[in-house]
């Protein structure tokens, strides 16, 4: 190998690195334009490790159209696949289900990418492994989402993942994912070789220029290797072929390509053509196509004695992948066809000859737009759903019924959207809408659109389409199809409270949804009222149990609808609802294998928990949101994870963590549209603010929780105190923002409510009121303890500051009780400090939840420590927590010393005695 040596003696090191034991994985990406040496660093790697006594798995991104799901994970792991009888029972079924080799429920992705990290992991504990992932860039779009997933967690298994991207190559479905890995692996650019290093392989070369044309090569090659042999040889065999007009290295490349392939005679260049048209059918099945179009095998001798094409592990490789291109993107229209037509007929497996003939076949085809549907819908049942969008929208564009090809634009737009594809969805949805007015159609299309935004955190604006379709619907009588109308009016009520919608579309929705009569109660109807104005129907709160059950029990349980009541309790303010009610949905989720919606309820959950004081359980709610939600690509659910996180340590009295939470969830984020993430962020940003001492900080990011009015009630007595703190207690924002909250807390007369009102009107009164205040905050019985507890410390503060000695020694020695129990390690050194300066007995506390004396559990450890203590094995936890079963191995390692423990019968004792329930 010429030149490379810095770039080897890297990637060198890293192999090096982890092979130490018990060493984090790592992963590399090789990056250069077109012929600029990456193959060959990558097979020295390769070589470099076989030496080194580490075993070695690849896999090849192939520029072909077949979309096959899985293909290149399905050829990266076939050597080990043996080994997936090791994983937990879920993650080896979701592995080969998406593999082809079982039969199982669609898996998801994130199972998918835990079952192959666990498979490594096991690999890995036997000797170190290579990954070698070349031309990423073309890898199909579902392996290189699990190789993003392996890539961003190789923190527990001696492994190096290599990957080869070209730069500047055309967006591909995997582009995503390729930024992913990008993100998160060591870059190793490949700059062009140096002037002496082109000397040097010009040298190496078997071919003799004049001295004239060697510097013509040389100026014109720029660094680049592979344009250095390809113009030297281009100008052996045809002199003058090469130029100096200023186009780019890969097309100057190609062209030197195309001009060996013209000097080939015409029967080699059709089977050239057939080769690139196919490049990832077997040998013998490409002689059978070339057969259909009166080809023989010895047309093809003349290409590989110039060496353009050879035989590898049984199919024919191009010398480099440009070559494949420049003589596909090279040919006529109908030579494409023709070779599309002989491969349909050849090519043994049914998908992939189907999508061959799909590619010849230039107009309308019902038959061929049936089958590919069916293709579509096998894929998708693998759980390679961006294939499968590819595969379903081809089958619209050959559907001559026009409502035949909505419903396959519907459909495929459906799985792009489940593969975070969220351009190629809003296409299809664009193309459905040119096409229908069904209106049950049309409610999907803004259905699907309010989900992308979601989903991405663009704002989507689709109240005016719902709002037709719901007239529609309602027929000339005004009455018809009432069901149809509130389930369409519903989807408009989420979408305005969650992307920030209009005081007037608000209005205009809720109006329209109170309209419809069902005959009577229908609890979908009562749930969205609820959501979009709590306060004209706050007698629903009385019925929210209920409706918990209705939605819980069969044959009516439905989860979706149980994310729906979620909400409407929390705009209620009956906390102990929506607990359950998140509790229901996630656990539903996870039973049926939906990660992307477990996620969400654990979201939801952890605020909840924030806010009830079950700080233990939201940190680990918390965590896993963030975790799931960054794994799926889904930025606002991870943003809004990490602020409750944040929130959560900042009571735990872990600032330095806080901070790191906060910027994750800054980071994650990716619009203002979506009102809870903006006001999550800001009240953990207000709440930080507050803990270190930094009022004036935090008043500005606390008035910015009014963004979203469940948060701004929830955060009242946090806005109120930063103001006190601040001096700036006659702000006529935040007195406005008490006075809503006071109003919203008579209406509901929610107990949590009132006290936290109480407290904020305490802090925000003179001398001579706060008293009072004070005392009918603690007249009330909010069921939270920690919210009692802060209310005393507060008390007790200004009960000592009054001179009030005695009472504020008996309130602060309460409150520090209470506040350790919480665990909330910040709000109880204040206390501690308070109840010393007023003459009061600090010793005897009780150690933090999920804490030993100077070390402290981490969510995860915490979260796996539980389940031990319930008796699950650690395939079980895996599966439970979507984790590989050796990284539960590896958490449970770290915790037993922590706990004081030695076998996983002691757990139960240890946590009990800790107070962590």
């Amino acid at each position: 190998m010429i030149g490379r040596l810095p770039e080897r003696a890297r990637v060198e090191s890293l192999l090096t690195a982890v092979a130490v034991p018990e060493s984090p994985g790592r992963a590399v990406v090789v990056e250069g334009e077109a012929g600029i040496g990456k193959t060959t660093l990558l097979q020295e790697v390769e070589r470099i490790a076989r030496a080194a006594g580490f075993g070695v798995l690849r896999c090849q991104g192939l520029e072909v159209e077949v979309p096959a799901g899985f293909a290149g994970l399905h050829e990266l792991l076939h050597p080990v696949l043996g080994g997936a009888v090791a994983l937990p029972p879920r993650q080896r079924s979701a592995l080969l289900t998406a593999l082809g080799l079982d039969e199982g429920p669609a898996p998801d992705r994130l199972l998918t990418g835990l079952a192959t990290l666990g498979l490594l992991e096991e690999v890995a504990a036997q000797q170190p492994l290579l990954l070698v992932v070349e031309d990423l860039q073309w890898l199909d779009a579902s392996s290189a989402e699990v190789v993003a997933f392996v890539a961003g967690r190789l923190t527990g298994a001696r492994l190096l993942l290599v990957a080869g991207l070209r730069t500047g190559s055309p967006a591909t479905t995997a582009a995503t994912a390729v930024q992913t890995i990008r993100a998160v692996a060591e870059p190793v650019p490949l700059a062009p070789l140096s002037a002496a290093d082109c000397e040097r392989l010009l040298d190496a070369l078997d071919v003799r220029l004049p001295r004239q044309e060697r510097h013509r090569v040389l100026a014109e090659a720029s660094g680049n290797p592979l344009a250095l042999q390809e113009f030297t040889r281009a100008l052996a065999d045809r002199p003058g072929t090469t130029g100096t007009v200023p186009l780019p290295t890969t097309r100057r490349l190609e062209s030197a390509f195309l001009g060996a392939v013209t000097a080939l005679p015409e029967p080699t260049r059709e089977l050239l053509l057939l080769a690139a048209a196919g490049e990832d059918v077997a040998f013998p099945e490409l002689l059978a196509a070339a057969a259909e179009l009166q080809l023989a095998p010895q047309d093809l001798d003349p290409a590989e004695r110039t060496g353009l094409v050879s035989l590898s592990e049984g199919r024919l490789r191009f010398r480099h992948p440009l070559l494949r291109s420049a003589v596909y993107g090279a040919a006529s229209s109908a030579g494409r066809l023709a070779a599309h037509r002989a491969l349909a007929v050849s090519v043994r497996d049914p998908d992939r000859a189907l999508w061959h003939r799909a590619a010849a076949t230039l107009g309308p085809d019902e038959d061929v737009a049936t089958a590919l549907t069916a293709v579509g819908q096998r894929t998708a049942a693998r759980g390679a759903r961006g294939e499968a969008a590819v595969v379903v929208r081809r089958a619209a564009d050959l559907s001559p019924d026009p409502q035949r090809r909505t419903v396959r634009l519907l459909e495929a737009a459906q799985y792009a959207r489940q593969a975070g594809a969220v351009d190629q969805a809003s296409t299809a949805l664009d193309a459905a809408a040119a096409l229908t007015r069904e209106p049950s159609q049309r409610y999907e299309i803004a259905y699907l659109r309010s989900m992308l935004g979601v989903a991405s955190g663009h704002r989507q604006d689709i109240v005016e389409e719902v709002l037709a379709v719901a007239g529609e619907l309602a027929g000339p009588s005004g009455r018809d199809h009432p069901t149809e109308r509130i389930t369409t009016l519903t989807g408009a009520v989420y979408h305005l409270v969650n992307q920030a919608g209009s005081a007037s579309a608000r209005a205009t929705v809720r109006d329209a949804l109170a309209a419809v009569d069902a005959g009577g109660p229908h609890p979908v109807q009562q749930v969205a009222l609820a959501v979009i104005d709590p306060l004209g129907h706050a007698g629903t709160r009385a019925a929210l149990p209920g409706l918990l059950q209705l939605f819980t029990d069969e044959p009516f349980a439905n989860p979706y609808m149980v994310l729906g009541l979620a909400q409407a309790a929390e705009h209620l303010q009956d906390l102990g609802t929506a607990a359950a009610a998140w509790t229901s949905a996630a656990d539903s989720f996870h039973r049926i294998g939906s990660p992307t919606d477990e996620c969400q309820a654990l979201n939801g959950r952890a605020s909840v928990r924030v806010v009830t004081g079950a700080l233990p359980g939201a940190l680990a709610d918390a965590e896993a949101g963030y975790r799931t939600g960054t794994d799926l690509s889904l930025p606002m659910v991870a943003a809004s994870a990490a602020a409750a996180e944040a929130r959560a340590l900042v009571l735990l009295g872990r600032t330095a963590e806080a901070a790191e939470a906060l910027s994750r969830a800054r980071t994650a984020t990716t619009s203002d549209h979506v009102p809870q993430v903006v006001a999550g962020l800001a009240w953990a940003a207000g709440s930080l603010a507050l803990a270190q001492g930094r009022p004036a900080d935090a008043l500005p990011a606390l008035l910015q929780v009014a963004e979203h009015p469940v948060y701004a009630q929830w955060a009242v007595a946090d806005l109120a105190e930063a103001a006190a703190a601040a001096g700036r207690a006659d702000d006529a924002g935040v007195n406005a923002t008490v006075g809503e909250v006071a109003r919203v807390s008579d209406v509901l007369g929610a107990a949590h409510l009132t006290h936290l009102v109480h407290r904020a009107h305490a802090l925000l009164a003179d001398s001579a009121q706060a008293g009072e205040h004070f005392r009918a905050a603690l007249a009330v019985d909010p069921a939270v303890p920690l919210e009692v507890a802060r209310t005393r410390l507060l008390h007790g503060q200004w009960l000592r500051r009054a001179r009030r000695i005695v009472e504020a020694r008996a309130e602060l020695a309460q409150a520090l009780h209470e506040l350790d129990r919480a665990g909330a390690g910040g709000l109880a050194e204040r206390a501690a400090v308070e109840l010393r300066a007023a003459g009061g007995n600090v010793t005897g506390r009780r150690a933090p939840a999920g804490a030993t004396p100077g070390t402290t559990l981490t969510a995860q450890e915490l979260q796996v420590a539980r389940l031990v203590a319930a008796g699950l094995s650690n395939k079980e936890i895996a599966d439970q927590l979507y984790l590989s079963h050796r990284t539960v191995g590896t958490h449970l390692h770290r915790t037993f010393p922590k706990l004081g423990v030695t076998s996983r019968g002691q757990v139960r004792a240890a946590l009990e005695r800790l107070g962590v329930q």
